[in-house]
């Protein structure tokens, strides 16, 4: 294969932001400093009100015409997210408190980590009843779901662009919202940018962060889980979740299904498991979902995606695409 504009020689090393954006996800490094908090700041009369709609049409905003929402050669100009889904979720909520059984002790609650951005400022830290949790789901464009569809084996290039491009994108447009609260005197933080996180592996649960995005989505009515641990969204399972905390109490705008796998099929006596036909090494089953097999599948993807698109990143995302709740919530369009 010839070099080809936009491309990285040798990328497993010169693929700069590839290589920053695993070593934030995997040792909290290299992040952009923390916005400094306003604290004197003055309430201007044509300053906008920051309630639950504010959000909601800033983050609509930003995907439909943020710069980053855009996927390089051979893709210029196509955008890798559709409209969002936001929702929020109180900071007292006993189910934040809750994943720390759920998940394990290593997950944030939102006044943990509040609580180390008010340090850093000098601020006194809020409680859990002074916060709310704003999460949001990016689905991913229809070529690129169908394209990775195609796929049996290994990522297709626009999902591999995704991955990465489609991270360093979210992250990018919460630093923007979380710098704008702060400079308006808002504690606001991102936990997923802070050096607080970092995936490791635990005894209980495998490979896992401090903050599961997905999780949070969970509790702030977005979704529910499906037997291939994707959340399940009215916008189907193929998409990239984000969250961030903010000292400020927001109203939950969603109900939040008792059973946590309400979307699924196959949970839900209809026989389906497509996702598990389409995991190239078995990692899904009638048993769930083998999460160590399914990392073990993910990080040979590293040196695919090197070889053959030319960029840092591991993925693979195939039991999301091609399957009844790709773009949509199978249960519920079969009980209409």
């Amino acid at each position: 294969m010839g070099i080809r504009k936009g491309y990285r020689l040798l990328s497993l090393i010169s693929d700069t932001r590839g290589i920053k954006s695993a070593i934030g996800e995997m040792r909290g490094l290299g992040h952009p400093p923390q916005p400094v908090f306003n604290k004197d700041y003055l309430l201007a009369a044509d300053d906008p009100v920051i309630d639950e709609q504010w959000f909601i049409d800033t983050i609509a905003r930003k995907v439909e015409s943020h710069p980053m929402n855009s996927m390089e050669y051979p893709f210029e100009g196509e955008r890798m997210f559709d409209a969002p889904l936001v929702g929020f979720v109180h900071g007292d909520d006993p189910i934040l408190a809750d994943f720390k059984r759920i998940i394990g002790p290593h997950h944030f609650t939102p006044a943990s980590i509040m609580a180390w951005q008010a340090g850093k400022n000098g601020v006194p830290a809020p409680a859990d009843a002074d916060l709310s949790v704003v999460s949001f789901i990016l689905p991913i464009t229809g070529m690129t779901k169908s394209e990775n569809a195609a796929m049996s084996e290994w990522p297709s290039e626009r999902w591999a662009q995704t991955r990465l491009l489609g991270e360093i994108f979210s992250q990018a447009m919460v630093r923007e919202i979380v710098t704008y609260l702060m400079g308006r005197g808002i504690l606001a933080v991102s936990p997923d940018v802070t050096p607080l996180f970092r995936k490791q592996r635990y005894p209980a649960v495998g490979w896992a962060s401090p903050w599961s995005h997905r999780h949070i989505a969970y509790a702030a009515g977005l979704g529910t889980f499906g037997m291939h641990d994707f959340l399940i969204t009215q916008k189907g399972a193929a998409h990239r979740c984000g969250s961030f905390i903010v000292n400020l109490k927001l109203q939950p705008n969603r109900s939040r299904p008792g059973n946590i796998h309400a979307g699924c099929l196959q949970h839900n006596g209809a026989e389906c498991l497509k996702c598990a036909t389409k995991c190239p090494v078995g990692a899904i089953g009638e048993q769930g979902h083998d999460k160590e097999a399914c990392y073990q599948r993910v990080s040979k993807t590293l040196a695919y995606c090197n070889r053959n698109y030319h960029i840092f990143i591991y993925g693979c995302g195939l039991c999301s695409v091609g399957v009844p709740c790709e773009s949509t919530v199978p249960v519920r369009e079969q009980q209409q």
